[in-house]
């Protein structure tokens, strides 16, 4: 095996609960030609994400487009997600939040639970899935793979009464899915820089977050950015939208 040329950028800890958790980058050996892809908006199913496109809640035709790089076994990004959630209901009909996937080397558990993610989402439950999977990341992180698909399906069966177990299981093996996560992780190294999750963009602007160590700073710039750029597009700035009658 060739050797990997890495830097291990560092860990940076705040005080809502370890912010980020950094990869290791590596050069990838995938022959597609990431240059066509605008990475600051939205994209739509295609030959090269295994006709899978963006994941996105919020106003999908908005100018202003919220990306979010996510390992769902990144501790950061489990604290994050429920702030995003906050965000989407202050902002939805003025912002496209999109979820990209960017498993992280050495979480071993990390792409298997993008893969349920994405198995849910084909019967119509991503977002439900990705918010059960992250609220119940102690249960499977350093599971074994018998018993993390077991957890997994237990986790479809909460947020999908209704779904094929069955399909979900066999879903999580389909080889679109793996392109899917594949797509979303080169394209967040390749076209955005990403080193480690969880990394936000606003119309392809990285959102520094290295100094807001409280759940109450993170809000405040995050807020600050959206409003920033929706301001240059002459939308409603502010959180709350329809506290006016």
């Amino acid at each position: 095996m060739n050797k990997i040329t890495a830097i291990i950028i560092g860990i940076i800890i705040v005080g809502f609960g370890g912010f980020a958790a950094w990869s290791i980058i590596q050069s990838g050996s995938s022959s597609i030609n990431y240059d066509q892809y605008d990475p600051a908006v939205v994209i739509g199913p295609n030959d090269d994400n295994g006709q899978i496109g963006d994941h996105a809640r919020g106003n999908l035709e908005s100018p202003v487009v919220f990306i979010e790089y996510g390992d769902f076994q990144c501790a950061g990004c489990a604290t994050s997600h429920p702030r995003i959630g906050e965000l989407v209901e202050e902002y939805g009909d003025r912002v496209a939040f999109v979820f990209r996937h960017f498993p992280i080397n050495g979480h071993q558990n990390a792409r298997a639970a993008a893969s349920a993610a994405e198995s849910a989402g084909k019967q119509g439950y991503f977002f439900e899935m990705t918010d059960i999977i992250y609220s119940n990341q102690a249960t499977w992180t350093y599971a074994s793979a018998s018993e993390r698909t077991t957890v997994f399906v237990d986790l479809f069966r909460q947020v999908a009464e209704d779904g094929d177990i069955d399909k979900f299981k066999s879903d999580m093996g389909d080889s679109q899915i793996s392109k899917k996560i594949s797509f979303d992780y080169d394209i967040g190294i390749k076209r955005n820089g990403v080193t480690g999750t969880p990394a936000f963009y606003i119309n392809g602007e990285f959102i520094d977050l290295s100094e807001s160590t409280t759940a109450a700073s993170f809000m405040e710039t995050v807020r600050g950015a959206l409003d920033a750029a929706l301001k240059e597009h002459d939308l409603p700035t502010g959180a709350a939208t329809n506290e006016a009658e």
